[in-house]
């Protein structure tokens, strides 16, 4: 077949309205449950009434593919509520999610039924596990949509039968993908937006499905695209972004091409848009790239480090962060850089016995990771590692936050030590001593100063009244949540006896707010999970 061919998983449906042009479409986000990601106890903290940490790409994504003529309303659940009356005037709802968001997509798809619309679902969570959705839904798509949703559409208004399950027969040809429509978003709820260059990751980590959603041969956007589309975020009135990208360095030429565009339009415009993304470790072993990302206003860089054990690392085929020197030479080189890192970790493997949280609370703080996010191995469906396990008879399909059995110790003492650890990393002084630990670098502190200078960031009033918007509401907060003196006493003495000596001048005040900030969220939601954990644990 060729691309843009629809294979008809299951029997085709004949279910279609009389013929007309103009569809009414609506495409909903689901509301995640609270977690570390979601920032929740910090949102409310900051200046403007944001309620989203980022935008979720497929929404825009799926818009910008809808074909001109039919009407389209994105409604995202963490920035507005839901209103299902109001969605009985649509012809086609879609509801798209990730594995997190499982249970929400479930309890939606209920409330739309009887409602008069045609329901599909996609997204990241159907296509590995479509027959969670079974009985929920008129149509599913799996993987990737370029061609299968506006032929959808297309048939769909036009009152051809229409099918049951659609899957492309070949991979997105990225460079011919439109434009997101960014225009249909509120801007002003999120506190940042998000795009994609490539799909796909040369590397075979066992956990991960990415490889087999969208295949180990990375496919990239011409740079004219991204560009066209960080323009268009500019003037949708966005200030950061991320690039969403699971390996944005997969192709490391291609990545590089990209930035040396990026670089002059950052510069011609006056650095609008602080930007992110994530990277597997190897970024740290090219000096040329580093360099690219830092002068295209990089600030932040996610990194898959998973686990300081080597013998898990290669149980889980993640050799690249094997190759070369230390993984902590590595994250030094990247901050050498002027990019702040943020981590992901993992405990569980099979290789893990109970010394492994210690570990991993040394390794964390040692290297200074402020933003370590930490969780339990999941066997995601289509994974290697789901296949493996099941085979083994080691899977817990009943249990949504750990469906795995661990090797070498029980699942109690896997939850019980996972708790504990994100406990002692989220205490005050835990977070704050990574945080001034992480920055203790002479030339990552010249070159974020450097950046600054460019952007034009800094200015002394309105960064001063930043940082004193930050302490009054986080004043408030604790002092609410009754956590004025164990946790702000904590924020006092460190501002006093180390930030002061650290950073004089107002940039430092309001950085250093805005990670207590932070870190309330972080203290804050672990709290909240453990006291939850025990009255499950004590009702049972």
């Amino acid at each position: 077949m060729t691309e843009g061919s629809i294979s008809l998983m299951t029997d085709t449906r004949s279910r279609a309205p009389p013929a007309r042009r103009t569809l009414a479409i609506c495409l909903i986000n689901p509301k995640f449950e609270p977690s570390y990601w979601g920032f929740d106890y910090a949102l409310p903290l900051y200046p403007g009434d944001k309620r989203c940490t980022m935008i979720t790409g497929a929404l825009p994504a799926l818009a910008g593919l809808v074909p001109s003529g039919h009407e389209v309303v994105l409604l995202d659940e963490n920035v507005e509520p839901i209103d299902f009356e109001a969605l009985r005037r649509f012809d086609v709802v879609g509801v798209t999610g990730m594995n997190v968001q499982k249970k929400r997509m479930r309890e939606i798809l209920l409330n739309l039924h009887g409602h008069g619309a045609f329901v599909v679902v996609g997204g990241a969570y159907p296509s590995v596990d479509p027959a969670y959705f079974d009985g929920l839904c008129d149509a599913l798509f799996k993987g990737e949509a370029e061609t299968t949703w506006p032929a959808f559409l297309d048939d769909y208004a036009a009152g051809r039968p229409t099918a049951r399950v659609y899957a492309q027969s070949e991979q997105t040809d990225m460079t011919r993908v439109p434009k997101p429509r960014y225009d249909l978003l509120q801007v002003s709820k999120y506190a940042s937006g998000a795009l994609q260059f490539s799909r796909g990751c040369p590397f075979q980590c066992e956990f991960c499905d990415i490889i087999v959603t969208f295949g180990r041969v990375p496919r990239m956007k011409l740079p004219e695209q991204v560009i066209e589309e960080l323009d268009d975020m500019r003037r949708a009135g966005f200030f950061s972004a991320m690039i969403v990208d699971d390996n944005f360095i997969g192709n490391k030429a291609a990545a590089k091409g990209l930035l040396r565009i990026i670089v002059p339009w950052q510069e011609r415009h006056g650095y609008p848009l602080r930007l992110m993304t994530e990277a597997s470790i190897n970024l740290a072993d090219d000096a040329e790239l580093l360099e690219l990302m830092y002068a295209a206003n990089f600030r932040q860089v996610f990194i898959g480090i998973e686990t300081p054990r080597e013998a898990s690392l290669r149980e889980t085929k993640k050799l690249q962060n094997l190759r070369g020197d230390s993984q902590e030479a590595k994250l030094a080189r990247i901050r050498q850089a002027g990019i702040d890192i943020s981590a992901g970790f993992i405990v569980g493997f099979d290789n893990d016995d109970k010394a492994i949280f210690e570990e991993h609370y040394r390794f964390i703080q040692d290297n200074g990771i402020t933003l370590a996010m930490v969780g339990m191995l999941q066997a995601v469906p289509t994974t290697p590692l789901y296949d493996r396990l099941k085979v083994a008879g080691r899977l817990v399909e009943s249990d949504d936050n750990l469906n795995i059995v661990p090797a070498q110790m029980t699942r109690e003492e896997l939850r019980e030590g996972y708790w504990n650890l994100v406990r002692r990393l989220y205490a005050p002084e835990a977070f704050l001593e990574r945080y001034f630990r992480g920055s203790r670098y002479p030339e990552y502190h010249r070159r974020r100063a450097e950046i600054s200078r460019k952007a034009n960031e800094g200015k002394l009033l309105p960064t001063l009244v930043y940082g004193l918007l930050l302490l009054w509401s986080l004043f408030w907060a604790l002092l609410r949540d009754g956590s004025l003196t164990r946790v702000g006493a904590v924020y006092a003495r460190y501002f006093v006896r180390v930030n002061r000596r650290y950073r004089k001048d107002v940039v430092g005040f309001a950085q250093f707010m805005n990670r207590c900030v932070t870190h309330w969220h972080f203290y804050r939601f672990t709290r909240e999970a453990i006291a939850g954990r025990l009255r499950l644990y004590n009702s049972g």
